[in-house]
């Protein structure tokens, strides 16, 4: 990226307190310690940090400019006086996008849109040189802060795009300006803010806002919710999944060691057959996602399944470990109930010598549904052949008591490691998986030490 202040000043409608107008700026950031030369610092107001406390030290260590959203002491460097600082990166994001005309495809749900994104990339390699989003940065800061790492080499992006509260997609919509979109489900995460999942649907269908006459919605078909978009959004909304009414239909699947394959067919009935390596018919979804979006831009079907069979898993995100003896399937990095569940049924399939353990830590943003969402989980654990059970935090005491008899909680993590430690064997397989805020890959680490 290059900028001239000039630029960001039109895009925001700010004003130069100090400075060249002429500076060019080539990064943004919010992280105090990451904006060194050619960057413009964006200071956000959080609630352990302003970061307008660093604007100083910030321009001092080599940053090229800052926002700022109150009249701050100056030196010879631009400051930009806005209103709001986040804001002002979603606009100077929108107009440096609105300078590509690739496609861009834009994923969002709430379950596995980081693993639907990087699959949709994977399929996209095949013809294009694509931008995707780095790990899960796909928040109201990290959305436009992605869509700045656009470069001209650049002939294709896929933008993952996350919301918790109410109008927050229409905001990240309008900066990154999707010419197709992905949808993979609409569950419970975030229910503490939104209420009801019908308020999820609502606020994840903003997505389309900028769709073109052209565009195209994939949603996933065997969802409750998503098909009904076709009632507002007609023939832009094309469905995937495993029901005999998807658009774009998988079927004959079979479970591998490493992976699934299984036949793919188009709206016009054309068959495929597809190996995902990952496991889980909401893995094979994804695909059918990358495999749909990868034709829709053209990409001949020969060389989308090439790309998708190359796939590799993102770190923590049912990364299947083989440590001491152990298989250990490493989905550590988030969890809702929609989740644990998926998660669950691709423990349930792995053929192993040994048990089939779990280790499932609270579930967080859940609201008025955290108690029956964390015990109908530990329900769905006992009834899909999980044999031995640790639960992990103060929430899942509901997964326990949803498990019953055989369960062991631990209010942490040391906990549960010591008791695992002492109590797997050699041939036992065992998932891990909790929030984010739980951080159970710290079991993970400690087992295959």
């Amino acid at each position: 990226m290059r900028l001239k202040l000039s630029d960001i000043l039109k895009a925001t409608g700010g004003t130069l307190l100090c400075g060249d107008e002429n500076t060019a700026v080539t990064s943004f950031h919010t992280d105090s310690r990451q904006a060194k030369a050619g960057a413009m610092f964006v200071p956000i107001r959080g609630e352990r940090a302003d970061g307008h406390d660093y604007i100083q030290s910030v321009l001092e260590s080599g940053a090229a400019a800052s926002f700022a959203d109150h009249p701050v002491p100056t030196g010879e460097k631009p400051v930009v006086l806005v209103k709001d600082c986040r804001e002002a990166l979603q606009k100077a994001a929108a107009w440096y996008r609105d300078q590509f005309s690739i496609p861009i495809v834009g994923v969002t749900g709430s379950v596995g849109k980081t693993t639907a994104k990087e699959m949709v990339a994977q399929a996209l390699s095949a013809k294009f040189r694509v931008l995707k989003t780095a790990g899960n940065q796909n928040s109201q800061v990290g959305v436009p802060i992605t869509v700045c790492g656009l470069r001209k080499d650049h002939t294709a992006a896929v933008v993952e795009m996350g919301v918790s509260m109410p109008g927050e997609m229409a905001r990240i919509a309008a900066v990154v300006k999707p010419t197709c979109a992905v949808m993979t489900n609409i569950g419970v995460s975030h229910i503490e803010f939104m209420k009801t999942r019908e308020n999820i649907l609502k606020e994840k269908a903003h997505i389309a806002d900028y769709l073109p006459w052209s565009g195209t919605l994939f949603v996933n078909g065997d969802d409750d919710l998503l098909p009904t978009l076709k009632e507002t959004l007609g023939n832009k909304v094309v469905t995937f999944g495993l029901g005999p009414n998807c658009d774009w239909r998988a079927y004959s699947l079979k479970e591998a060691d490493k992976g699934t394959f299984f036949t793919c067919q188009s709206p016009t009935g054309e068959k495929t057959e597809l190996f995902v390596p990952a496991a889980g018919e909401h893995n094979v979804r994804n695909a059918l996602s990358a495999m749909a979006v990868a034709r829709y831009l053209e990409i001949p079907a020969e060389d989308a399944v090439r790309a998708i069979a190359a796939y590799k898993a993102p770190a923590m995100r049912q990364q299947v470990i083989e440590a001491n003896g152990l298989l250990i399937i490493d989905d550590s990095y988030n969890a809702s109930p929609d989740s644990m569940r998926s998660a669950i049924d691709v423990l349930s399939t792995r053929q192993v010598p040994g048990r089939k353990a779990a280790v499932l830590a609270d579930m967080l943003e859940l609201g008025d549904f955290a108690h029956q969402g964390h015990r109908e989980v530990g329900e769905y654990a006992r009834s899909h052949g999980v044999e031995l059970l640790v639960a992990v935090g103060p929430l899942s005491k509901e997964i326990a008591a949803g498990y019953g008899e055989g369960a062991v909680w631990f209010e942490t993590n040391q906990q549960a490691i010591e008791y695992l430690k002492g109590t797997l064997r050699p041939g036992d397989a065992l998932l891990v998986k909790g929030s984010r805020g739980m951080a159970t890959d710290q079991i993970v680490a400690a087992l295959k030490e």
